[in-house]
């Protein structure tokens, strides 16, 4: 059973959208054109993201990658850790790199429910130590069940 989270070991971002597209049209959640999809919004509209929660703590980094509805077939965030740490465009500021393993897809086939998604994702990731303690947990059992205590899935 798919537990919406995806453990890889891409070499880079085109390998990590290639595995995990191919995982999810698998599964029905998207489209043949996902993939594609998925690696042009990238390049316009950069998903990277710079936690920075200005206490002094570590800096932390995650993307959201995502499409447009017409290549998703349900409504879904899809958790991704991969193995090493990938090279994203930062999304405010395309200049800057970060250095990413945590990714959260987000399929979604509404029109209307983008803001919300992303809403929880963002509380998600602002509140201290919810992304460090994900980041520690290596069983799917555990990071399904945190995320969903969470509201991320």
């Amino acid at each position: 059973m798919f537990r919406n989270i995806l453990l890889t070991k891409a070499e880079s971002q085109k390998a990590l959208f290639e595995t995990v597209a191919d995982k999810l049209k698998s599964e029905g959640y998207v489209t043949q054109g996902y993939c594609e999809a998925l690696k042009e919004r990238e390049k316009e509209f950069p998903t990277g993201l710079k936690i920075d929660l200005g206490d002094g703590s570590d800096i932390l980094y995650a993307a959201i990658p995502h499409t447009e509805v017409e290549y998703c077939l349900r409504t879904q965030v899809v958790y991704v850790r991969n193995e090493s740490r990938l090279n994203f465009k930062h999304m405010i500021n395309p200049e800057e790199e970060c250095q990413v393993s945590d990714f959260f897809f987000i399929i979604n086939n509404r029109n209307d429910g983008q803001t919300e998604v992303l809403s929880q994702l963002m509380d998600f990731f602002v509140t201290k130590g919810n992304l460090p303690h994900l980041q520690e947990l290596t069983d799917e059992d555990a990071i399904e069940n945190y995320l969903k205590a969470k509201g991320v899935f």
